[in-house]
């Protein structure tokens, strides 16, 4: 009798070897498969870091609204929402140089951190209405938060802005200001200059 002779294919595929590279490419087709049914995530661009980020949230007359005042990244995006029919609002995205945004950051690196408190203000009193910014600051020391109340000055002044409080305030209204075609605040129109 004649042993049965087998082509080198029937060996390679009956080999212990052969069994776990078959294993493991059908683990690897399942896992492309499960991954393409969850929509696995897939590599991005790094976020940019925040710079500087201001909303603000207009309270009055039983209507109150929220909008992006100005948010400034690293890499010089800069956003801006605008009140539309208010309370509604449309984001707009630009761009500044990174003079700008050096100029910026170098200005929140210098004030004094130990003065943002959680709420600072109210700075001014308004006629039935109240405006907050709420403020994110990237800082050699880290991430900074805190709240500013009534800044603009279109009000009676209650209390004065401490130098660095106004510093940094400024630089939220001027960027806003130049990037949205908007007057700058007389509080920011003094002559020493926010940086």
């Amino acid at each position: 009798m004649v042993a049965p002779q087998y082509g080198a294919s029937h060996v390679i595929l009956n080999s212990p070897m052969s069994r776990i590279l078959q294993y493991i490419q059908l683990t690897l087709i399942w896992i492309g498969a499960v991954c393409a049914m969850a929509g696995c995530a897939r590599p991005t661009a790094p976020v940019p870091v925040v710079v500087l980020e201001a909303t603000e949230i207009h309270y009055g007359m039983g209507q109150d609204a929220q909008r992006l005042l100005v948010r400034l990244t690293e890499d010089g995006k800069i956003e801006w929402d605008e009140w539309k029919a208010f309370p509604a609002s449309e984001r707009h995205t630009g761009s500044v140089s990174a003079n700008v945004v050096s100029e910026v950051q170098h200005a929140l690196n210098t004030v004094d951190q130990s003065l943002f408190r959680s709420q600072l203000g109210p700075y001014y009193v308004y006629i039935d209405t109240a405006d907050e910014l709420q403020v994110l600051m990237k800082t050699k020391t880290g991430p900074v938060e805190f709240r500013l109340i009534n800044p603009w000055s279109r009000g009676m002044p209650q209390e004065p802005m401490p130098t660095d409080v106004r510093i940094v305030f400024c630089e939220i209204d001027t960027l806003y200001a130049k990037n949205a075609n908007h007057a700058v605040d007389e509080t920011c129109k003094t002559s020493d200059p926010p940086r």
